[in-house]
């Protein structure tokens, strides 16, 4: 059992209560667990400083990790985040498990498992023009490929609708994806990492896995089935990763 507290980073768009299930198992697992949402989500947040870039977001994780080291959890974007935390602030992390979260969000030409240009600006074009039918759109794809996809579509949905969305937040966080490349950050990290991808991710390919076993061979990889919210679908693999992982941590 870990002696360090579990802390998940949910993802763009998407508030905690996506990550709730997750928290719940590991929380039975006699785990201190804690989630943070990101900006862009809850009014108060937005509050916090503006434009939002990563050097804004890694002030905000900080502050929002009560405990140090902590075990970063992070899904999509906020796993993308906690690599690039524990690669600068390597004694604030034990370990860090990443969940549907690339190295690159979008392909570049020496990293081609990612999503394609052309799909990320229709998307981003999409979310300027109208933001509750780019939104519906990510739940669609956050859902593809989960074996509960109807009840996945109808709660993702409740929890967008519930949410205090601010889109221009919205905006600056996803271009900080569509330019991310975090290889440099993934190199740098001293804690033990595992990565975990969903088969039929419709948003980060499960291909992406293969190239981050060839680029970090010390890395810990799973491809599991479901899509971009497996972890909704099975918390408990997730939950026995995160038992493996903290064998791991000195």
């Amino acid at each position: 059992m870990s002696q360090y507290p579990i802390v998940l980073i949910s993802g763009w768009a998407m508030p905690a209560g996506v990550m709730e299930t997750l928290a719940e198992a590991l929380d039975a697992d006699h785990r201190r667990v804690s989630i943070v949402q990101l900006p862009g989500l809850v009014s108060e947040l937005d509050a916090y400083r503006k434009p939002y870039d990563w050097n804004v977001l890694l002030d905000y994780l900080d502050q929002q990790l009560f405990e140090k080291p902590s075990v970063l959890v992070g899904w999509s974007l906020g796993g993308m985040l906690a690599t690039l935390y524990a690669s600068r602030h390597p004694e604030n992390v034990a370990g860090v498990v990443n969940l549907a979260a690339n190295a690159c969000f979008v392909q570049q030409p020496d990293w081609p498992e990612a999503m394609s240009p052309a799909l990320f600006s229709s998307f981003s074009e999409g979310l300027a023009e109208s933001a509750g039918k780019t939104l519906r759109q990510f739940v669609l794809l956050c859902a593809s490929g989960s074996p509960q996809r109807k009840a996945q579509i109808t709660l993702l949905q409740s929890l967008v609708d519930d949410a205090e969305l601010d889109q221009t937040t919205l905006q600056e966080l996803l271009a900080l994806l569509g330019s991310s490349d975090l290889r440099s950050a993934l190199a740098d990290l001293r804690c033990p990492i595992s990565h975990m991808f969903g088969k039929a991710d419709g948003l980060v390919p499960a291909s992406a896995a293969e190239l981050i076993e060839a680029r970090f061979p010390k890395h810990r990889i799973q491809v599991l089935e479901g899509g971009h919210t497996f972890f909704m679908d099975d918390p408990g693999a997730v939950v026995r990763e995160v038992q493996q992982l903290c064998l791991h941590i000195p």
